[in-house]
């Protein structure tokens, strides 16, 4: 019964040993493409400027009364919840003069209109988390997880205006996380051989 209870729990410790080793080599394995590849993807979308609205003045004053609004994409963008682990760099830019980019929260929207494909917003009345009116034809941004709009302001104008702009993402794992992951690994293979060499030497 004494031997069968040995020869049983050598077999225990010999299968922790292996799976030890085998959890060390995968995360070594995973750490290391992680480091060594990025994920990324370019797209170009359409901004809108919403044109101005004005409303005649008075007979006796003779002033019109000009309002002029912001632009917000009615596409959403999406950080998945994953990126916190990554460092993502979203790069945008656009070639049309006099008009600008900013990036807001996605339930910005709240504070305005929704038109046919976009939303009009009054100026100065979203929060904007990067880019706006001191952007000057291109924005570099690390976004967290969460949705977003692109919101396009610019010179005062009579008619919509449309207009290119043209992103892209690069994406890899955090170097911190992958050298955690590889040190962490490194020491469980190292832990798993050590086991399994003095489970065969016993």
């Amino acid at each position: 019964m004494e031997r069968l209870g040995r020869k049983l729990g050598d077999l225990v410790n010999k299968y922790i040993s292996i799976s030890i080793t085998i959890f060390g080599l995968l995360m070594l394995i995973i750490s290391s493409l992680a480091v060594t590849n990025t994920l990324s993807d370019a797209e170009s979308v359409d901004a809108m400027l919403p044109p101005c609205t004005v409303e005649e003045g008075l007979p006796l004053v003779g002033e019109d009364e000009v309002t002029c609004y912001w632009g917000m994409s009615g596409e959403i963008l999406e950080i998945p919840s994953e990126a916190i682990a990554a460092d993502v760099d979203v790069q945008i830019s656009w070639q049309k003069s006099g008009v600008w980019i900013g990036i807001a929260e996605a339930a910005e929207a709240e504070k305005c209109e929704l038109k046919t494909d976009y939303y009009e917003c009054d100026k100065e009345s979203v929060i904007m988390i990067a880019g706006g009116p001191t952007s000057n034809g291109e924005i570099v941004w690390n976004p967290s997880p969460g949705e977003y709009r692109f919101v396009a302001g610019g010179d005062d104008t009579q008619t919509l205006q449309q207009f290119a702009v043209d992103w892209e993402y690069e994406a890899s794992l955090k170097s911190g996380l992958a050298i955690t992951m590889m040190v962490i690994g490194g020491i469980l293979l190292i832990t798993g051989a050590l086991l399994i060499y003095q489970n065969r030497t016993n």
